[in-house]
């Protein structure tokens, strides 16, 4: 209903005429049924959905001139005028409580009417402005990430172009999370099947080099907050960074899965391999504490999965899609 409502507040009125003459028509429809009721109805409450329709699809004139017009015959005060009959004062009050009573209606609608145009239009700036805030913050995290892949390249010291390479993925992460809330057209909200998808194309093209190394990803289509979704995108960035940094050594190749599907608590993102494992003795990096940090701050769990060949982790986040889409190409 109140999508109806808005829907006709907002649209292009039609052309006055035709208000008038719908309204006159509504009038003398709610006439003949008042006169053929009468006993048991009040002659001038049927008039008030006319005047209110009247007021809501053509304006305030259009409301007015039902009011004035029903005012006129619902009263019979042609009739009196003909028959030279004073009106009683009650009768006189009760023409002036209907006519204020029509009259403010009809303003009523005419004020929501410009409130809601207004509302409208303020929301489709408000989207414009959102869209290239977007599109600028995206530019500028590409550039971030163009200036650190530079410094990367040029970095003789292994550590420190890791660093830099694990950053440039990370801002990538968050620049392509901007890029998939503009496309949207749903301001803060993302599409994180498809966002997942881009991202696992684009990890294995930047970090498999010439190994053969397949990045699979299976998510039921979703959309998720922004914000969630930027770190569901780390935690699978880490995590995937992390299998290709140990699971393939020595230019081996293999698979890595990426997991994305709705559970009754919430959702549960899984990463696997199927290379040699992690190393016995690898202590907990900068990555893996991310990973915990991010997971925490969502309020969920990571643990270990148990294969006979690779390594896993699932990630378990306590929160419910904010809809469930259609697939995105």
């Amino acid at each position: 209903m109140e999508n109806l409502i808005v829907t006709v507040l907002s649209r292009k009125r039609p052309p006055a005429a035709v208000g008038y003459i719908v309204a006159a028509g509504l009038v003398l429809a709610v006439l003949a049924f008042e006169y053929t009721f009468r006993p048991a109805l009040h002659r001038y409450l049927p008039f008030l959905p006319v005047v209110f329709l009247a007021a809501l699809f053509f304006g305030r004139p259009a409301g007015l001139f039902a009011t004035l017009l029903s005012a006129v015959f619902g009263d019979d005060v042609i009739s009196l005028l003909r028959d030279s009959i004073a009106p009683r004062p009650t009768e006189l009050l009760l023409v002036a409580v209907y006519v204020a009573v029509g009259c403010a209606t009809a303003w009523l609608i005419e004020a929501l009417r410009g409130a809601v145009c207004k509302l409208l239009d303020a929301e489709a700036e408000t989207a414009l402005l959102l869209d290239e805030l977007s599109h600028r913050t995206r530019n500028d995290l590409m550039m971030i990430s163009s200036v650190l892949g530079i410094q990367a390249m040029r970095q003789s010291d292994p550590i420190a172009r890791d660093a830099l390479e694990s950053a440039v993925a990370r801002v990538r992460v968050i620049a392509q999370a901007q890029e998939r809330l503009r496309k949207s057209g749903k301001h803060g909200q993302v599409e994180v099947g498809a966002y997942l998808r881009a991202l696992g194309h684009g990890l294995a093209e930047l970090l498999r080099d010439v190994r053969p190394i397949v990045v699979r990803v299976k998510t039921s289509p979703m959309a998720v907050d922004a914000p969630v979704a930027v770190s569901i995108g780390l935690i699978a960035n880490e995590l995937v960074t992390n299998a290709f940094k140990y699971a393939f050594p020595e230019g081996q190749g293999g698979t890595v899965q990426i997991t994305l599907e709705p559970a009754d608590e919430g959702m549960v993102l899984s990463v696997e391999d199927d290379g040699v494992g992690v190393p016995p003795a690898k202590q907990d990096g900068l990555g893996t504490r991310l990973v915990q940090m991010l997971a925490s701050h969502l309020g969920g769990t990571v643990q270990s999965m148990p294969r006979e060949r690779g390594h896993g982790v699932m990630v378990r986040l306590p929160i419910k899609p904010v809809a469930t889409i259609a697939p995105d190409a």
